[in-house]
């Protein structure tokens, strides 16, 4: 019988494999920095963005195109829409429907506050006849903490209703919380809220980063004692509720990318073991067409092209090199840790550019 850490050996020798070939998987569109809420935790706020460098709807268009045309598509599994707030792109229901005309682009994931999916819940429909089959939404706490952190009366409700409305027309809905020091004894009855009225298929819990307004706003940034209460609730009822997740109308808990939780909680924290994919298997279309590997990596960290000028194909094959290579990343605490193989140096959105990072959950958990 396998040992653990043979199991999780089994489980690099994999992630080093997709390293050397690193397989367009998915392709995450930062659609725009604009947003219609202003959150105080927001890792992408509008300030200091220049909006009027968004991309154009022929730009976005040609370049999905431009990405069939020239990738191998056999390994490619979705798109996922972030922002700023997706639908105050008026051309973005457009946008999808041309783009799913191909076969690759009928899988596409969109993450909202709901605020405007709540307000038009007929959109949801239309969403479905262009290639959306999943619909992300925010909720952070009950409605005067959600309202208070969004900035927006009502928006709870308007979340809530997105979410039901998504869920009842058929959509994967995922219910994403951002755990910070103000909410975290509501996380139980918002995972049973999500169970039991809205019936997400996922319930993710991210960890609050000093990143954005968060770094600007440090009383809701989590102590270790307080990060390590997120990962037993997360354990706990993972451990009580996994063996019904095959069944879809099941919510799943999971931890969201917040980085390595070491061999005795990955697996049971999240149904699957972590690993960041930024720049492996995972592009970046940032909202002005800069080419990251993940529009969570802050805009100070570069970006490694831009499909204004360069071929997406070439800037994939041959630029990614510090997402793809770790040992830069070899720095602090990570020089005597004792998984580095496994980690790799955490999250890509965590690192600073003098190679530091922000935080490591796995010695979070371990202090």
């Amino acid at each position: 019988m396998q040992t653990l850490e043979e199991s999780f050996d089994i489980w690099q020798s994999k992630v080093n494999d997709m390293v050397k070939e690193h397989p367009l998987q998915i392709i995450s569109w930062e659609s725009t920095r604009r947003c219609n809420l202003k959150c105080k935790h927001c890792g992408s706020p509008s300030e200091n963005v220049k909006l009027g460098e968004e991309l154009t709807t022929d730009e976005v268009i040609g370049a999905f195109k431009q990405i069939e045309q020239d990738f191998d598509m056999s390994q490619f599994r979705h798109i996922n829409i972030t922002g700023g707030e997706p639908f105050v792109r008026k051309d973005l229901v457009y946008i999808l429907g041309q783009i799913s005309q191909s076969p690759h682009y009928r899988n596409i994931d969109i993450q909202t506050n709901g605020v405007i999916l709540g307000k038009n819940p007929n959109l949801i429909g239309r969403l479905k006849q262009v290639g959306v089959t999943g619909i992300g939404v925010s909720i952070d706490g009950n409605r005067e903490v959600h309202d208070s952190f969004r900035g927006m009366n009502g928006s709870y409700e308007l979340a809530i209703k997105a979410a039901k409305n998504a869920v009842d027309s058929g959509l994967t809905v995922t219910v994403s919380t951002v755990a910070h020091a103000k909410n975290l004894d509501q996380i139980p009855e918002l995972y049973r809220i999500s169970k039991e009225e809205i019936g997400s298929r996922y319930f993710r819990i991210m960890t609050i980063d000093p990143l954005g307004r968060a770094d600007l706003n440090k009383k809701y940034l989590l102590s270790h004692k307080q990060t390590m209460g997120v990962i037993d609730f997360l354990k706990k009822e993972h451990i009580k509720n996994f063996e019904n997740y095959s069944d879809p109308k099941q919510t799943i808990i999971e931890l969201g990318c917040c980085g390595w939780t070491g061999i005795e909680n990955e697996g049971r924290v999240r149904p699957f073991i972590f690993h960041c994919i930024a720049g492996i298997s995972n592009l970046g279309i940032l909202y002005d067409g800069k080419l990251a590997a993940c529009s969570n990596i802050p805009r100070e960290f570069g970006f490694e092209g831009d499909l204004r000028k360069d071929s997406i194909k070439n800037v994939w094959d041959n630029k990614y090199v510090k997402h793809r290579n770790f040992e830069w990343k070899k720095t602090g605490e990570c020089q005597s840790c004792e998984e580095w193989n496994y980690c790799h140096g955490g999250p890509m959105h965590k690192m600073k550019t003098n190679d530091s990072r922000t935080d490591c959950i796995y010695q979070n958990i371990k202090h």
